[in-house]
């Protein structure tokens, strides 16, 4: 799995039709369960529907995980995800506005070893993330995107300050952080893997930072200095 993206096309569409058909057994095996539990009937469709809906609504933060996980492939050949980097996904909310995410819990499994938990992960994603900023920054000016494109990113991560001091517009509001409790088992993953140890990820303190494309565009040589100095910082132990 750790060359699946060196593999051809055709054998990542086997894998990624493989996930679906997994991810699929999975909801089919749930659904069943569930009905069994509650003695609902097997041979009604009404029956079993309520089944599939209670069992996704109870358990969707685990299911988020779960879909996260299997239908990332898949995603990523349709075009669904389009990587900026390893680690920087963006995705088309609207026609005007591009949304950031960071890696999908399979990619975690591509791009790091068990031992790259902690300090050296967290100099990666950081070093990911402003090469694919600056990736994006280059595909705007190339005329990938209108001009007038937002791009907007929402996270507990990032600081506020720093943020700013990039030309990002930062809002905090409470609402973005259900995004972080409707997929807090992804997040706790994640953040764990970051800190290098188990870790409950702060995800009532999201924001939102936004910035318009041009002012993106305008800070392509700060974010290059920046990704710079992090290359010289992971020198000796580099990132795959």
């Amino acid at each position: 799995m750790k060359s699946l993206y060196a593999r051809s096309q055709f054998f990542r569409w086997i894998v990624a039709l493989w996930f679906l058909i997994v991810l699929l057994v999975l909801v089919l095996m749930a659904t069943f369960g569930v009905a069994f539990m509650f003695g609902l009937r097997m041979d009604a469709p009404a029956e079993l529907g309520l089944a599939m809906v209670s069992q996704l609504v109870l358990f969707l933060p685990l299911w988020m995980l779960v879909s996260l996980f299997l239908l990332a492939p898949f995603f990523r050949l349709t075009g669904v995800l389009r990587y900026c980097s390893p680690y920087l996904i963006v995705t088309r909310s609207r026609r005007d506005r591009i949304d950031l995410h960071g890696a999908t819990p399979f990619d975690y499994i591509l791009l790091f070893r068990w031992r790259d938990r902690g300090r050296h992960a967290v100099r990666c994603i950081l070093l990911w993330y402003v090469d694919g900023l600056v990736a994006l920054a280059r595909e705007i000016e190339g005329g990938g995107f209108p001009p007038g494109t937002t791009v907007s990113a929402t996270s507990y991560i990032f600081s506020a300050a720093t943020a700013r001091r990039y030309g990002f517009t930062v809002d905090d509001v409470p609402r973005f952080a259900c995004g972080g409790f409707l997929t807090y088992p992804t997040q706790f993953l994640t953040y764990s893997f970051a800190r290098g140890r188990w870790a409950l990820p702060p995800v009532h303190r999201a924001r939102r930072a936004t910035i318009a494309a041009a002012d993106l565009c305008a800070q392509t040589a700060r974010l290059e200095r920046v990704r710079k100095r992090l290359r010289r910082g992971l020198e000796d132990h580099a990132c795959r």
